[in-house]
């Protein structure tokens, strides 16, 4: 049999060796090696943890049976430190030399952290491991006051985490809106004020300069001179694909690891899907990028090439405390585009659709995200404006006097408003 093996025990990984099980008729021999310490979780769950939802058991994606059932050898504690391109073999950190017919880099990424002063202190953390998550939920007692640097997803769930353990939490983000990429400018204020009622505090178009303190945090200086009193900094400053072990055995890396639409790095029988590729130029942290990823190699490698990778579509799904947001494509208007909004002011529920040329090409959903499947199908197939499903998704028992439809073109200039 060929022999498989896995650099990485992320979803990229898991998700990869779960679709080439599903072949029946294909039979490899597989290896995983993965260096954390811990069985394979699953990474984007570790903030509900936090928060109190969900026990770390519950993040795990097999147990280690289902390695055993499927003939799977998986290497835990484990880092892979060189490849050999030539002799088709790696070599680990333990000294281990590993054959392999197909390899597949699933090496994810590592969080980024701010180039400022201080930020080597003590207490100055990431959230991105379920290492650091034991961390902060062993040592929450410490803390009195937090600031999470970065209003984008895993930022917005980490201050909730924190909120929920009992820690006075500050977000200090650079741009003036919360999840400024993913969020238009109403959506990002309905959804900080949710967050204010919860307990975050927040502190907008603040750029950090400087974390004080001697050995040990206690506070951040911004670039207007002002400061944030705090004993803990957690930076949510956005991601870098692992691309270093790439790099050293000689395939070519950009931004990430570079692949073709078979996910094909620049050696042939190397590949690569996660965090850490770079496709078309573009790379993706999102999950469901990552899964279409995986499931489109493992087609590949047992033989089906009708199909390659065609990118991805990036879409959002953040609920924390209750609250639901959905976001999918183009979100933000240009002199271009024209864009369905529905507001209901009391009920918190905001829905947007931004077409252009007659195509959906962007979504928001806030607080009601029940028509989040089909919306990021319309998205992604660029499906023509007779396709919104106006009779189901502004449907007529959740139009209520308060509540308005707005239909907005080129600059706002044309707009109307439809009171139902």
């Amino acid at each position: 049999m060929k022999r498989i093996v896995v650099v990485g025990a992320g979803i990229a990984a898991i998700r990869f060796l779960e679709s080439l099980l599903s072949v029946k008729s294909v039979r490899f021999e597989i290896m995983i090696i993965g260096e954390e310490r811990q069985p394979a979780y699953k990474r984007h769950l570790l903030s509900r943890v936090l928060q109190g939802e969900m026990r770390v058991e519950e993040t795990l994606s097999h147990e280690q049976e289902w390695y055993l059932r499927n003939g799977i050898r998986f290497l835990m504690n484990e880092k892979v430190q060189s490849i050999d391109c030539n002799d088709q073999q790696v070599k680990t950190d333990r000294g281990r030399k590993v054959r392999y017919d197909y390899l597949v880099l699933a090496t994810g990424s590592t969080p980024h952290l701010l180039p400022v002063k201080g930020v080597g202190k003590q207490r100055v953390r990431t959230f991105r491991t379920l290492e650091d998550c034991y961390e902060l939920l062993e040592n929450a007692h410490l803390y009195k006051k937090a600031a999470v640097i970065g209003a984008g997803v895993l930022g917005l769930e980490a201050a909730m985490g924190l909120v929920s353990l009992g820690v006075e939490t500050t977000v200090v983000h650079h741009q003036p809106n919360v999840m400024n990429r993913q969020l238009d400018r109403l959506a990002a204020e309905m959804l900080q004020e949710e967050l204010e009622e919860r307990g975050v505090t927040f502190l907008l178009s603040k750029r950090t300069k400087e974390v004080l303190g001697n050995s040990q945090v206690e506070g951040i200086r911004f670039a207007d001179g002002t400061i944030l009193e705090t004993d803990l900094v957690l930076m949510s400053v956005g991601i870098r694909p692992n691309i270093e072990l790439a790099r050293k055995a000689g395939i070519e890396v950009h931004r990430g690891i570079v692949v073709n639409d078979d996910l094909q790095t620049s050696v042939p029988n190397i590949f690569a899907i996660g965090e850490c590729i770079e496709h078309r130029e573009a790379t993706y942290g999102a999950t469901e990028p990552i899964y279409e990823q995986a499931d489109s190699l493992a087609r590949t490698l047992t033989g089906d090439l009708a199909t390659g990778y065609q990118g991805s579509t990036v879409s959002t799904h953040l609920n924390i405390g209750g609250i639901n947001v959905f976001s999918s494509g183009q979100v933000l208007e240009t002199e271009e585009t024209r864009t369905f909004q529905w507001i209901d002011p009391i009920r918190h529920v905001y829905k947007k659709i931004v077409t252009l040329h007659g195509r959906v090409i962007g979504a928001i959903l806030y607080g009601d995200t029940s028509e989040a499947k089909h919306l990021k199908r319309l998205v992604q197939e660029l499906a023509p404006v007779s396709s919104i499903p106006s009779n189901h998704l502004f449907r007529g028992e959740d139009i209520s006097s308060h509540s308005t439809l707005k239909i907005v073109t080129k600059k706002a200039l044309s707009s109307r408003s439809h009171r139902h």
